[in-house]
């Protein structure tokens, strides 16, 4: 007997769930039958994904896992992802996608530091940790790509594990290593509440339903790939998983699938621009409705050209942390009305400007971005240190209210005075050069439009004469080193001299992070010596 198929239809719209796992059950209820997630030339239903998370949610709950664990993923982008993190959802149990990318040492870290108590992934995945699991107690839960139970697990028998849960909003449902090219990944503990807010009002103001079909291309152990999973689950939509960026494929995946819905990080729009210039007839996609992109600077001229490849959809920027998943949007009417500007407030967010010994700064004033509202987390893992100086106590907003929590960005923006906000980099990597202040978001912007560069990341080293040198890393379409004097001479109108690089570095091609971000401190860090 399967337990949701047994269900009345909800009204998910009046039939809030308490944790993802009902999330799911809910959506199960409601539109079992109707594809759920698309991958390669396998299409699952809603009902077939929450029994295969079922199953894995029984071998969980044999092995003694439950409520207040922390079970791993480590599987490709795939619903072997999706199965996984529903089952432990279905157990209770909070969980943690290892990227497969990580180092081995970063992997360690991650499955120590979280305090797993089991892995979920697929067998090509287990090879890489085949060491650190002969000599460590974590035991392998194998799935295959599909989210079905690997070979070995398949036949044991038992039905699906489908009790009801008993996490709420306030309980942990998840762990999110942040991915870095040096140091050791930080833990940031999200609450279900967060998610499940953020499928809600992600999906309320982009205007998702059941008839959208969203393209899934960022990984779900990013807070920007999640969302869009609990987006289609609450809403019914469905989700074609892919998990190569080419663009042919890319762009083919759009057209065959007839995607009303695609997200992207900005490092991914020269390669698909790029392709889309070389093709000798247009692309015709008049079903995708709208396009998002968040993670990075978006130049003026990137959007143009977006918004002009694309132009029956509709673009729209957004900001966000991982701390606090969605701070802003940028509605598309205001996307060339705006440049440099992220968006307003999300709803049941405020976002607030204030200067370095925390007061309101004027509208125009450049300072630090606090978030506060829905979304926020618990802080870093077994961090306190680093918890206690991002995460802050704001007063209560009328008589009787007690503090809140609130997010420090670390993000240095200014405000409109009609709400909008803009950035202007991070704060600690804002370079000082010979007495100014120079955002390098906006040296790169500069570099973005000089011939031929593809992408661009700017930093500062240390320089005894100057404080710091300002240094430009770029890659460009033919492949091929720009001469500096090309930069100089086209830079100097955009830029005062004191903003303009004294070296540039030609990469054929930039290190990206494992989310698909420009990854600048792996750069620095290679041309820091």
């Amino acid at each position: 007997m399967r337990l949701a198929s047994a269900q009345p239809k909800l009204d998910m719209q009046h039939s809030e769930p308490k944790n993802i796992a009902e999330l799911l059950r809910n959506r199960a209820a409601a539109s079992g039958d109707s594809a759920g997630i698309v991958f390669k030339q396998t299409r699952s239903t809603w009902q077939e994904i929450l029994d295969r998370a079922g199953h894995i949610a029984r071998v969980l709950d044999e092995r003694g896992i439950g409520r207040g664990d922390v079970v791993g993923i480590l599987a490709p982008h795939s619903p072997a992802q999706v199965s996984a993190l529903f089952g432990i959802a279905l157990v209770d149990a909070a969980f943690s996608i290892i990227n497969p990318l990580l180092r081995p040492a970063q992997m360690e870290h991650q499955i120590a530091d979280a305090g797993m108590k089991a892995i979920v992934g697929t067998a090509d995945h287990r090879e890489t940790l085949a060491e650190k699991l002969a000599a460590g107690p974590t035991p392998w839960i194998e799935v295959e790509v599909d989210g079905s139970l690997g070979e070995a697990l398949a036949g044991t028998g038992g039905e699906p594990r489908l009790a009801p849960t008993k996490n709420i909003p306030v309980d942990v449902a998840n762990i999110i290593y942040t991915s870095g090219s040096t140091g050791r990944p930080k833990g940031v503990v999200v609450p279900h509440r967060t998610l499940l807010d953020g499928a809600r009002i992600v999906s309320g103001y982009l205007g998702i339903t059941e008839q959208d079909t969203t393209l899934s291309i960022l990984p779900l152990g990013f807070d920007y790939g999640l969302n869009q999973l609990l987006t289609a689950v609450r809403t019914g939509a469905s989700l074609v998983m892919h998990s190569h960026v080419m663009p042919l494929d890319l762009l083919r995946l759009i057209e065959r699938e007839k995607i009303t819905g695609l997200a992207a990080v900005p490092s991914v729009w020269p390669g698909v621009l790029a392709h889309m210039k070389r093709q000798r007839q247009p692309l015709s996609v008049p079903h995708l409705r709208y396009i998002t992109t968040a993670g990075g600077a978006h130049p003026p001229q990137l959007l143009r050209e977006l918004d002009d490849a694309f132009g029956d959809s509709k673009i729209i920027v957004m900001y966000g942390l991982t701390e606090s998943f969605r701070s802003t949007y940028l509605p598309h009417d205001q996307l060339h009305e705006r440049p440099g500007c992220v968006g307003r407030p999300v709803p049941e967010v405020e976002i607030l400007v204030v200067d370095e010994d925390g007061n309101p700064c004027a509208p125009g004033t450049k300072g630090e971005l606090v978030h506060r509202g829905a979304f926020v987390t618990y802080g870093y893992l077994n961090n306190p240190e680093l918890t206690a100086k991002r995460f802050i106590e704001l007063p209560g907003r009328g008589p009787g209210c007690l503090p809140e929590r609130a997010v420090r960005s670390g993000d240095l923006v200014s405000m409109s005075e009609d709400g909008y906000v803009y950035f202007h980099g991070r704060m600690d990597m804002q370079i000082k050069s010979r007495g100014y202040r120079i955002s390098p978001d906006e040296v790169a912007e500069a570099l973005m439009k000089v011939d031929d560069v593809r992408q661009a990341a700017v930093f500062g080293l240390p320089d005894p004469a100057l404080g710091q040198r300002i240094v430009a890393a770029y890659e460009t379409h033919s492949g091929s080193e720009i001469p500096s004097t090309a930069f100089t001479k086209q830079l100097a109108d955009a830029l005062p001299s004191f903003a303009v690089p004294r070296t540039f570095l030609f990469y054929p091609a930039l290190p990206v992070t494992a989310n698909g971000k420009l990854d600048v401190t792996k750069v620095r860090a290679e041309n820091a010596s």
